[in-house]
């Protein structure tokens, strides 16, 4: 038996306990009520067992984009020994739920076919497609060679192949069919993040009611899409014509579309993620209301619309040096990826504790906040809870009996202990 004593946090960032008692199994005996403490000398009902101390305990993070770590590029690395080296940098930092990113690629069915069986293990929470129906004039650090308008039976071909793992696809409204690739992402159970364009206000709005529009009719449960990393890779907002970002920011609000923001420092600065964070959940109370009480069947509240994730690539974990992502080559330097010899950011280097030990320390989003971000939203989002291929590594609120998954963090909010399934890695 072990206990782990902290301000306990569920995934929807309110204060429920200060700590949890796990048994030899791995399954939660009991969530300390708040203020409850216990003994140095004893444990529950006598019994000894170990104690670990920590300042805050909080759900495991879910990150729902992220292209790999540990020297692990999961478009380019599809041996299973390179795989499960890139899931581990992730579980390790504290991530027990992780989509495996890919990027666009001339053919990404070997990818696919490789990454599936960790999903099936419930090792990976799924798979997000970023790519290849794109817009070339925002590649970024995609491959332009790969780069197509959207071709209904290809994508279905892949959709087949992921067997319900694939969960989100990055689209550029403008692409080719994107309407009607949004519709068949949909009826196989996966999601439109749209991104990677260089459209204008207009047409996202258009494609963001369509992909409405198909939900309903199609009767798909859940949020029916997501935004990939907002802001980069899309036009800037301008004062005559504001572009993508105003619309997605605003059919956020609305409970239409989760958006994606990286909070490493880097892909943006963190008082924009602060202050865009705010503005979309202006007017939510968490600590008042149930978190989903809002919802309907295809729209969450506002609350639970920003999800911040990494864009990590093979660097994260690892020193600075070359790296490699969709076949081109990264450098890494400075904290910072980029494409060899350019300036174009090609993902991320953190892990989601890394942005969660940043964006707190800074004192102006609540912490509570932060985990919400980290936890519930892309969970709910990228629709990992509920249906038939459920994420293992996602824990929303602490059920006795359940086994956890939790971080325990210090007063500096760095890791101390990283419990997955009910067990310490």
């Amino acid at each position: 038996m072990t206990t782990y004593l902290g301000e306990v946090r569920d995934g929807y960032g309110r204060h429920v306990g200060s700590g949890l008692v796990l048994d030899e199994e791995g399954k939660l005996l009991r969530l300390l009520e708040v203020g409850e403490a216990l003994d140095e000398e004893k444990q529950l009902q006598g019994e000894q067992g170990d104690t670990i101390r920590g300042v805050h305990i909080v759900p495991g993070l879910v990150d729902v984009h992220c292209h790999g770590g540990g020297g692990t590029s999961f478009p380019d690395d599809i041996d299973e020994s390179a795989i499960a080296r890139g899931i581990a940098a992730h579980q390790s930092a504290g991530t027990t739920a992780l989509l495996a990113s890919l990027v666009s690629l001339v053919d990404p069915l070997p990818a696919i076919k490789a990454l599936v069986p960790f999903c099936e293990r419930g090792e990976l929470a799924g798979i997000h497609m970023e790519g290849p129906f794109v817009s070339p004039k925002k590649a970024g650090a995609q491959n332009p060679a790969a780069i197509r308008g959207a071709n209904p039976k290809e994508l279905e071909s892949w959709l087949r192949a992921g067997r319900g793992w694939i969960r989100t696809m990055t689209l550029a409204p403008e692409t080719e069919n994107a309407a009607e690739a949004a519709r068949m992402l949909l009826s196989y159970g996966a999601k439109p993040s749209w991104g990677h364009t260089a459209t204008d206000g207009a047409t996202t709005a258009s494609l963001l009611a369509s992909t409405c529009k198909a939900a309903d009719e199609l009767g798909f449960s859940g949020l029916p899409q997501t935004a990939t990393h907002l802001f980069n890779a899309m036009p800037a907002l301008d004062h005559r014509e504001p572009g993508p970002v105003r619309e997605l920011i605003q059919a956020a609000r609305r409970g239409e579309v989760m958006v994606e923001l990286i909070g490493d420092g880097v892909h943006l600065a963190p008082i924009l993620v602060e202050d865009v964070s705010t503005y979309i959940w202006t007017g939510t109370d968490e600590n008042t209301t149930t978190p989903l009480e809002a919802a309907t069947p295809r729209r969450l509240p506002p609350s639970l619309t920003v999800a911040y994730v990494t864009d990590a690539m093979a660097a994260a974990g690892m020193p600075e040096g070359a790296y490699e992502l969709g076949g081109l080559a990264v450098d890494v330097k400075d904290g910072a990826a980029r494409l060899a010899g350019t300036s174009t950011i090609a993902g991320g280097c953190t892990r989601l504790s890394d942005q969660l030990a940043l964006l707190a320390s800074r004192g102006v989003l609540p912490l509570s906040a932060i985990v919400r971000a980290m936890v519930a939203a892309p969970a709910l989002g990228a629709g990992l809870v509920g249906g038939k291929n459920e994420a293992s590594g996602v824990t929303l609120s602490f059920e006795e009996g359940s086994r956890p998954n939790f971080l325990v963090l210090d007063s500096e909010y760095a890791v101390q202990a990283v419990i997955r399934e009910g067990f310490e890695l």
